[in-house]
């Protein structure tokens, strides 16, 4: 398949599926508020760091090896199965502990309702996500995440769609439950379609996905450190209606990078299959058009004012309007990092996105620790930007001398 046929369909149904999570998003935060939207997505944000060790960064492994060849799909589904199992039960003993000895302030039954779904689901998701992109498979499986958020909108009880006597306890249940119906569903087609054998890869070939997704999983924990370190701060220094408020500005920021991701989705197997000269042809254009994206997506929000996300997002969500506009030119640096990012790991340098991370989150710790006490969210917005634009100027400037010699080569 063309790397422009591969784009349309990405762009086509990643953004379809991305555009129900916002909906979604919007009529969660509707129906439970600030208040209580922000104790399950603290919860939320918690188990994706878990997530994010648990899975060991895998899926970078396995996409590499399966795009050189190295690696069959059989084999690499049976291992995402069976990592799944294990680092699942894994995460879910250490969670218990951590709630038990150091935030008891969560409720136990929080916890037990969305953790046992919601982590075995999402590791789900990310493996044969990665898998479905690399056999440049992109429909199906956002075709069938888009399908279950779909039904997820009909059942939240603030749509009144569909009239079912669901309650908040249930629909939270049956938010984690969704997660975890995507990720089987996901596993259970890929291995229907590609799969042939289903034995684990040998010997040789699990030491080159470990290796590389070790030098991946250093970089990816660093970054999820960048990007969310700083709610650990707020939630300690300010109220739960402004962590609430803090972390849908957070939200709304990871929406205005739907496109971002989406092509960096795709940038990344396309490197790794050997299409780099192409790849820094192709960046170099999308930054110019992302300059100019961001330019006026910045004049929209800041002329629309408060009321904007209040009429989106409810009473209560008044706080968001500064944090905002002081974390976009952060969001920008992220859009750009994005796709430098995907170029490195399919460059196989992954290493330079560890040392940008590292910039970015001794920036955003000292900061955070310096400015939210008295600052708050908006503090915290504008420490983030400086810290993302910190980790965007290094890989870019390491972009810009890695890509000469493939532009006159």
């Amino acid at each position: 398949m063309s790397l422009r046929r591969t784009l349309a369909r990405v762009v086509l149904w990643r953004g379809a599926y991305l555009l129900s999570s916002f909906l979604l998003n919007i009529f969660f935060v509707r129906y439970y508020g600030a208040a209580g939207s922000s104790a399950v997505y603290y919860l939320i944000n918690l188990y994706s760091f878990v997530l994010l060790i648990a899975g060991c960064s895998l899926e970078s492994g396995m996409s590499f090896y399966l795009a050189k060849g190295q690696a069959d799909e059989g084999a690499l589904s049976l291992l995402s199965l069976l990592w799944t199992l294990v680092f699942s039960l894994l995460a879910l003993g250490m969670l218990q502990g951590y709630f038990y000895f150091f935030d008891k302030d969560v409720s136990a039954g929080l916890f037990g309702m969305t953790a046992t779904s919601f982590i075995p689901g999402q590791l789900l998701i990310t493996f044969f996500t990665a898998l479905f992109y690399t056999r440049e498979s992109p429909a199906l499986p956002n075709i069938l995440l888009l399908s279950v958020n779909v039904l997820l909108i009909l059942l939240i009880p603030s749509t009144g769609i569909i009239h079912a006597g669901i309650g908040p306890d249930m629909y939270i249940r049956l938010y984690c439950w969704g997660i975890l119906l995507q990720g089987g569903l996901m596993a259970l087609v890929f291995a229907t379609r590609y799969g042939k054998t289903f034995s684990l890869p040998g010997r040789d070939v699990l030491q080159k996905i470990f290796y590389y997704s070790l030098v991946a999983l250093s970089a990816n924990v660093l970054f999820f450190l960048v990007y969310r370190v700083d709610y650990w701060f707020v939630k300690r220094y300010c109220t739960p209606e402004q962590l609430g408020n803090y972390i849908q500005v957070s939200k709304l920021g990871q929406m205005i990078l739907l496109m971002p991701g989406i092509l960096a989705s795709v940038i990344f197997p396309a490197t790794a299959l050997g299409k780099a000269q192409d790849m820094v042809i192709a960046l170099r254009r999308i930054f110019r058009i992302t300059v100019l994206l961001f330019s006026v997506a910045f004049i929209i929000l800041l002329l629309a004012g408060p009321r904007l996300y209040i009429l989106v997002f409810g009473n209560g969500m008044d706080d968001m309007y500064l944090p905002m506009l002081l974390l976009l030119p952060g969001i920008f640096s992220l859009s750009i990092l994005a796709l430098l990012s995907a170029y490195f790991g399919g460059i196989r340098r992954p290493d330079i996105n560890a040392w940008s991370a590292l910039a970015g989150l001794l920036v955003v710790v000292i900061g955070d620790v310096l400015v939210i006490p008295r600052y708050n969210i908006a503090g915290a917005a504008a420490v983030s930007a400086v810290g993302y634009s910190v980790c965007m100027l290094y890989s870019l400037s390491k972009f810009i001398k890695l890509s000469k010699p493939v532009i006159n080569g």
